[in-house]
Order: C-alpha cells, then sequence, then structure tokens
C-alpha cells in the first residue's frame, strides 16, 4: 500500500448522540408506489440497526417543507415516520448531472435547516433508482454510519464491462490519483453523509446558484480533505441510468469539466497527496448477471482517425509534441491490433485538466476536442475486452487507475510550470 501524505484521523462519534433525525431522501413522491414499498423496506432495515435518532423521510414537493410532518401512510409498517419535502429543479433532458447537483444541494440545505444528523440519499432522479435497494442493502447503506462513525458513505455496483465508461476511464481513475481513495463511485446517486460533512459545505446551497452554476458534488474529495472517515458498501447489480440523446461531448463537458473545476479549486491539496489505498469495504463482492455482447469498434476508431486529421492544430494547443507523435502513431494501426497504452491516455487527461485551468481554447472547444480521444481509449478497452474476455474488465480499470497515479508527477511538472513540453 502506497504512503499517503495527510494527517491522521480523529475519532469520531457514532450518530445518534442526541436527538436529531436520521433524514432519508427518497426520489418518490407522497402517495407513490414506490415510496410505500421503499417505507417497508426502511422499517425492516431500521430494525436491524441501533438506531437511537428518528427516521424523518425528505421527499419531492412543489414547495420545500422543513416542519416535519406526521405520514398517515406508513401506520402499516412498525415504523413511525415524518416526513419533509425538497423541491426540484425544472427537469432538463440535456443536463441530467446537474439537475441531480441542484437537488442534491437542496436535500443538504434541507438537512441543515432540521439539524439532521446524517442524511441518507436513495437517489435524485426518479423514483425507479430505489427499486434495487432491497432491506439488506438499506442496511449496509445506513449502518457504516449509524454505528461505525463514518462520515461518508458509498456505494459499490456490480456493473457490466461496457457500463460506466466515463467513471472507469476518467471520473474514478483520476479523482483516485488526484486524492489517494479508492472510492469506486465518486458521483453515485446513493450515499450517506454525516452532520460533520454536511456543515462542510455553504449554508444557502440552493440560492448560491450563480456560484454553483455548472458544478457537481464531489462528496469523497470534500470528506477527503476534511480528513473525514470514507467507506464503500456492496450494493450489487443496478441498472445503469439511461442518457439517450446526449452528445458525447456535452456528457464530457458536464462530468470532467467539473471534476476538473474542482481539481483547481484543491490544487493545494492533491499537490501532496501520493499513492492510494482503500477504503474500508462492508458486504458481498456481486458479479453482474446477464451476458455482455463484444463490442464493434470500428466506429470510434474511424471517428478517432478523422480527429488525428482534422484537429492536430487544436490538440497541438493542448497536447505536448511528444503526445501528438503518439497519437499520429495510433492513428495508423488496425482496429485488430488497435491499443492506446494507459500512461498515454492519464497523460492526456492531465493535459486535458491542465488545458482546462489556463484556458487555452474555449472550453466547449476543449471537450470536442477530447471527444475522439476518448472514443479512442474507449476502442483500445473494446478490443482488449473482446479478446480476453469480460472477466478481465475490473482488472482492467484497475491497471488504468494505478497509470494514473504512476504519471502523475508528469501532472505536477505540467501544473507547477505549464509552459514547459516533454518531448
Amino acid at each position: 500500500m502506497a504512503e499517503l501524505e495527510t494527517q491522521p484521523e480523529p475519532k469520531q462519534k457514532t450518530i445518534g448522540a442526541g436527538q436529531a433525525y436520521l433524514l432519508v431522501a427518497v426520489p418518490a413522491p407522497l402517495g407513490s408506489e414506490v415510496l410505500s414499498s421503499t417505507i417497508e423496506k426502511l422499517s425492516q432495515a431500521a430494525s436491524r440497526l441501533s438506531l437511537s435518532c428518528p427516521l424523518l423521510l425528505a421527499v419531492p414537493g412543489e414547495k420545500a417543507l422543513e416542519e416535519p410532518v406526521a405520514m398517515e401512510a406508513a401506520s402499516h409498517t412498525n415504523l413511525p415516520l415524518r416526513y419533509v419535502t425538497y423541491t426540484q429543479p425544472a427537469t432538463d433532458a440535456a443536463t441530467p448531472w446537474l439537475a441531480n447537483a441542484a437537488t442534491q444541494r437542496n436535500i443538504f440545505s434541507l438537512a441543515g435547516k432540521i439539524g439532521a444528523r446524517a442524511c441518507t440519499v436513495l437517489g435524485t432522479n426518479g423514483g425507479s433508482n430505489c427499486e434495487f435497494l432491497t432491506p439488506e442493502k438499506l442496511t449496509l447503506l445506513m449502518g457504516p454510519g449509524v454505528e461505525g462513525g463514518f462520515d461518508l458513505v458509498m456505494p459499490l455496483y456490480a456493473m457490466q464491462a461496457f457500463d460506466d465508461l466515463l467513471n472507469k476511464s476518467i471520473l474514478y481513475p483520476l479523482s483516485r490519483a488526484l486524492y489517494g481513495h479508492r472510492v469506486r463511485y465518486p458521483l453515485a446517486n446513493e450515499f450517506q453523509a454525516s452532520s460533520k460533512l454536511l456543515q462542510k459545505f455553504p449554508a444557502n446551497l440552493e440560492k448560491d446558484s450563480a456560484r454553483q452554476q455548472g458544478r457537481l458534488l464531489w462528496l469523497a474529495t470534500t470528506a477527503v480533505n476534511q480528513n473525514l472517515k470514507i467507506c464503500q458498501v456492496q450494493l450489487g447489480a443496478r441498472r445503469p441510468q439511461g442518457h439517450e440523446g446526449i452528445e458525447l461531448s456535452d456528457a464530457l463537458a458536464q462530468l470532467a469539466g467539473p471534476l476538473f473545476t474542482d481539481m483547481e479549486d484543491n490544487a493545494a491539496f492533491w499537490q501532496r497527496v501520493r499513492g492510494s489505498h482503500d477504503v474500508p469495504t462492508f458486504g458481498n463482492a456481486e458479479v453482474a448477471s446477464g451476458a455482455t455482447d463484444t463490442v464493434d469498434v470500428r466506429r470510434m476508431i474511424e471517428a478517432f482517425e478523422l480527429g488525428a486529421r482534422n484537429l492536430r492544430e487544436i490538440w497541438s494547443l493542448v497536447l505536448p509534441p511528444v503526445t501528438l507523435m503518439e497519437v499520429k502513431k495510433l492513428s495508423r494501426l488496425t482496429p485488430d491490433t488497435f491499443h492506446m497504452p494507459d500512461a498515454l491516455w492519464a497523460r492526456i487527461i492531465y493535459d486535458f485538466a491542465l488545458a482546462h485551468r489556463l484556458r487555452n481554447i474555449h472550453r466547449a472547444h476543449l471537450f470536442g476536442a477530447l471527444t475522439p480521444l476518448y472514443l479512442g481509449w474507449v476502442a483500445s478497452y473494446a478490443v482488449e475486452v473482446n479478446a480476453a474476455g469480460i472477466a478481465m474488465a475490473e482488472e482492467r480499470v484497475e491497471q488504468l487507475a494505478r497509470a494514473y497515479e504512476a504519471e502523475k508527477p508528469y501532472l505536477l511538472s505540467r501544473w507547477r510550470w505549464p509552459d514547459r513540453f516533454h518531448p
């Protein structure tokens, strides 16, 4: 295990050292079948935990309701419940991740106003998110904070080899290399946060729209920076969220862009971090069910080759000459032999993060320029998975994350001396 240059963690108190609510945000309105089903499962989960504070449900509503109201619909369970409501932003299919972040800010603000001891979020963009959460999984999600004093509980999912590729290629390995904690899904919709973590966010999040516009909530980043306790729990298979109709360049801008901004905000911290380590993990790992078909990489490689022909001038504003040369060599490979080295991909992402900071080109154009390179990485990953079998997909992600860590000195050098290229 690599050494992590941070301060020792202080001892934490468990939830319930006082009479306050454990807030549970359920993305299902009052009267819905999903809410009723979730209440039943919460009742079973609560009976297995040593709760010394009552549960309070937070459900979406047209107006925010901050005073707890008794929930008559819960009378058929053995769990007396009250509820409050939070507001959701207007649905925008083109910016789903930003809408999720805005909803989470509203939930956090509500948790702060009612003085919640902790907040468990079961999703933000539709009641269907709750369907896979069994009583056992809800117990896993709430248990480490309730009984173990953890400030942030994040999920581990059983995903198919070709699901969640933006997380596998950029979000997870980059955040791991930066902050040293191996939190596999840094933008998960299901998590639990303690009051200590919630207090690290601005008090008026929902009113601070100008500063927060285009930003996501990187919970693990905040927890690491504040030296709080993090763990993960195995939640098993989860149906990936569909985002049909969103351009790939827009998805990159909405996901990688905020992470690049987070890098700028926390540069003084992550430049001191070396290596990474596992965080405590609870529950039994599961394997995604169902067969995964192989992927035809020809169109992705054609898009990569087209970018290599037409975007060289733009890429030269972002990538150093040695990287441009390696990319040019890749564009000459056949589909069967196409391979993008992990170290090359890590340096490309580091270079784009630096260009995002320096604004070498307009940020909208920046992610358009990254798109064919990303398709090149996906094609390379698919060629390897197709050839070696689906079972090795997880190992490929681990190898990539280690490459990000190995190339971090390159990032540090470029970040501190951005005009220095490495031919």
